[in-house]
């Protein structure tokens, strides 16, 4: 069994790496009509790119483009001896994933020496944008060398100059922009406006604490967010700058129109987010693999480290074991934190529970309002699929909700009982 689990893996990653570097194959199919499962696999390649996008003026805009050096692959050039890298970054601007319209595209090339890629490479590029609507970004990275391509998607927002990508923002003990949607309590920003006639924001600050998703058979229904918020704070800009210090955990919403839902929102989080590393944290995602019992009794224990414990000791038997399969459960729960933060963070969400416990999909479709997730071939009947809808988040445009079926009962309680006996699902 094993055998053949290791085999359907490292099947499963040969396609990935095959489908990333055929990326520029797929340019004339709509992109809703791709599986791009490969966004969440963090194995399925060795470039792991990070981006933000700053609209310069109504019709310009920024891509910034991160890029570890150890990543890329330096080779000896022949002609100076240096050590030197080949890699290109491709956009094109799209209408939407249904479309197969190109509003705009081109191919940058860079060939780095070692000496100057040091600890980070960093790139800005500018595309034009029209001055309203909603797009889509669509960027490439290849290592030439290593003829590997990896492919990410930008939500682009121009409704209106009051929105998040009309902010840039540093974090002000590092000279780059900032390519998370999350900080930490205590972090110190500065934030870059070009906003037109704008000389004062405000800050919206809630501390709303959120409940962790029910399972996909449930009726229960996420509770609406509170739109009121426990304080307000004026925000001033000299010169289209300004400086944020974030003292607590919670949401912090900056907008410069009080009739709009715009601005930038900020999410913090405690300072080791997106990993969870303090015993009571680590007894939160249990809930989804324990029964109402169990984990209320977990939650009364004075040692929450003995209570993390004894549960995957119980579960795996040997404490081998137990290192084992908390380090894959754990690390589900890290990778849902990166993926699918938004107003709460990504394990309590609908997308992170699922794939916490089912692991990360082997079919994704994405449109524009929704995401489409099956386990298994797809068309075979005993294939498991989710579908997830956009929510119309005024905070975030990474809210997504399961659409709940009585139908998931048996597959749900077939993956939890696989994680109580000890067998990462």
């Amino acid at each position: 069994m094993k055998i053949v689990k290791s085999q359907m893996i490292m099947n499963r990653a040969l396609v990935m790496l095959t489908l990333l570097f055929l990326a520029g194959c797929y340019s004339t199919t709509r992109l809703s009509n791709q599986n791009l499962s490969y966004l969440y696999w963090k194995e399925s390649g060795i470039l792991h790119p990070k981006y933000t996008v700053y609209h310069v003026s109504d019709s310009v805009s920024k891509v910034f483009c991160y890029i570890k050096p150890d990543e890329l692959l330096f080779s000896r050039n022949d002609g100076t001896g240096e050590f030197t890298a080949s890699y290109t970054i491709h956009y094109r601007l799209l209408p939407s994933y249904e479309s197969k319209e190109v509003l705009d595209s081109a191919t940058h090339k860079f060939n780095p020496s070692k000496a100057e890629a040091k600890s980070a490479i960093l790139k800005e590029i500018k595309f034009k944008t029209p001055k309203k609507g909603n797009l889509l970004l669509e960027v490439s990275v290849s290592d030439m060398q290593r003829k590997q391509t990896v492919r990410s998607f930008i939500n682009i927002t121009k409704a209106g100059v009051d929105n998040r990508q009309s902010f840039l923002v540093y974090k002000r003990s590092e000279d780059r922009p900032l390519f998370k949607n999350y900080l930490s309590e205590q972090e110190k920003i500065n934030v870059l406006s070009e906003l037109d006639g704008v000389e004062r924001l405000l800050l919206k600050y809630y501390k709303s604490k959120f409940p962790i998703s029910s399972p996909p058979f449930s009726v229960k229904v996420q509770p609406p967010f509170n739109v009121k918020p426990d304080s307000l704070a004026n925000i001033h800009l000299e010169d289209g700058k300004m400086s944020i210090t974030f003292l607590d955990a919670g949401i912090y919403h900056l907008i410069s129109d009080t009739g709009t839902n715009g601005g930038i929102t900020f999410f913090v989080y405690d300072n080791d987010f997106p990993k969870l590393t303090q015993p009571e944290e680590l007894i939160g995602p249990l809930r989804y693999i324990t029964t109402r019992q169990e984990f209320s009794e977990m939650k009364l224990l004075e040692s929450k480290k003995l209570a993390v414990d004894n549960f995957w000791l119980n579960v795996t038997g040997n404490p081998d074991r137990g290192r084992k399969i908390i380090r894959h459960f754990y690390g589900r729960v890290e990778e849902a934190n990166r993926y699918f933060s938004s107003y709460l963070e990504g394990w309590k969400s609908d997308r992170g529970m699922i794939f916490i416990v089912y692991g990360p999909p082997d079919v994704v479709y994405k449109n524009s309002n929704a995401e489409s997730w099956t386990y298994g071939e797809e068309g075979n009947i005993t294939s498991v699929n989710f579908t997830f809808y956009k929510a119309d988040n005024p905070f975030s445009d990474n809210d997504f909700r399961l659409s709940r079926s009585v139908i998931y009962k048996n597959s749900w309680f077939h993956a939890v009982d696989a994680w109580r006996q000890g067998i990462m699902y």
